[in-house]
Formats: C-alpha cells, structure tokens, sequence
C-alpha cells in the first residue's frame, strides 16, 4: 500500500510543491509582462499628447489621462496633464497631478516650482513659499532661477519686499539664465523703487535697457527711470 504524504521524490507532497512553485513562477511572470506591456501602453499615450500639446490641446488632455489609466506612476503624464490643467486655469486639479509628481519623485525641483507656482494662483501663499523655497535647494535642479523669481512673486504678494529682492538676486545668480535676465532686473527695479531705493531701481532699470534694448522691457524701464528723483 502507498503511503499517503510520503516525502520522497515521486511522491505526492513533492509534485504539488513543483506545481504550486512553478505555477507562482509563471503567474509571477505573466504579472511582469503585464506590467511592461501597461507601461509600454503609458508611454504610447504620453508621447501621442505630448506630440500635439502645442496644437491640439483637448486631445493632449486625453491621451495623458490615458496615460495615467495605464499606468498610474506615469510621472511624465502627471506632471504634463498638470500643466494643462493649469493652462486651462483649473488650479486645484493642477495642484493634485503636482503633488502626485512629487510623491513620484520628491526631488523633482520641476515639479516642486510648478506647484509653488499653482498655489501661488490659488493665493495659498505660505503654502507656496515653503515649497519653492524646498525647490531651490535641490542640488540636482537644472533651472533654479525659475523657482527662485516664483518665490520673488510669493514673498512680494505676502508683503515681503526685502524678501522678494533677495530672491530676485539669487534669481540672477543662475548661470546660465533660464528666465531672461531683464525680466528679472525689472521686477527688482520696480521692488526698489516701493522700498524707496531710488538709486538701485536705475541700476536696475539701466541693466534692463542693456539687455533689451529695443524689446517690451527695455521700453518699460526707460518710462520707469522716468518717475525716479
């Protein structure tokens, strides 16, 4: 009589234990391959919006929702689908796919700027200042300059003008520039002269007429240096 469990190697405990281990090993791999094949969808309908983002943008607004149904890690549909939201000037839904891109990636200094600025359109200011101030000092953050000039913003809004001078001159700092650099000596020109630093907004003006010459702020600096003492 066959012994009922015995343990050997062509017994009956021994080949359900291969059909249960390889029946995991398989189920583990179509798992994987659906995986691939939902990210590889993702990414089919990201690159779909982002190909007519500048020209089609309702159907840039599908396809990275799309994108996003796919594979719900997508950091690129999230943070794109927010920019349209933000476009479209529908902030609190632009403010939730900001803050998904950053649970994604929380030293995404892109993503931290573009929600400060998003919270600074929704007049959340201190909101907005802690997380731009976050941004710059990510080391691996290419564009600070343009944090930096959302948090001039922030702090100006707030009544905090000496603040927001700094911020425009760690702004000028960045090197090479990311935000133009005359837009950036106009605002502070125009910080300057609220604070009643007359002699720093024509510095400031005058930059902006070097830089811009014959461009829409080189023409607002000179009407500006006109209402100096």
């Amino acid at each position: 009589m066959a012994e009922c469990g015995r343990l050997g190697p062509g017994g009956g405990w021994a080949r359900i234990l291969v059909v249960f281990v390889t029946g995991s090993v398989l189920a583990g791999c179509g798992s994987v391959e659906t995986i691939k094949k939902r990210e590889k969808e993702s990414e089919g309908y990201y690159q779909q919006g982002l190909s007519v983002l500048n020209t089609d943008q309702q159907r840039a607004f599908v396809s990275f929702q799309k994108a996003i149904q796919a594979n719900p890690n997508n950091y690129d549909a999230h943070y794109l689908l927010g920019h349209v939201y933000f476009l479209r000037k529908e902030y609190t839904d632009a403010e939730r796919e900001f803050r998904t891109c950053v649970s994604l990636d929380p030293n995404s200094g892109e993503a931290l700027n573009y929600l400060g600025r998003t919270l600074v359109f929704m007049s959340r200011l201190p909101e907005a200042i802690a997380v731009l101030r976050k941004a710059v000092t990510l080391p691996l953050y290419g564009t600070p300059d343009m944090a930096y000039v959302n948090l001039g913003v922030a702090l100006h809004q707030q009544g905090d003008i000496p603040g927001a001078i700094r911020a425009y001159q760690d702004a000028l700092k960045i090197d090479p520039p990311n935000v133009p650099r005359a837009l950036v000596y106009l605002e502070l020109g125009r910080l300057h002269m609220q604070q009643g630093e007359d002699s720093k907004a024509r510095e400031a003006f005058a930059q902006v007429k070097a830089l811009d010459p014959q461009g829409t702020a080189g023409a607002e600096a000179a009407k500006m240096m006109k209402q100096l003492r």
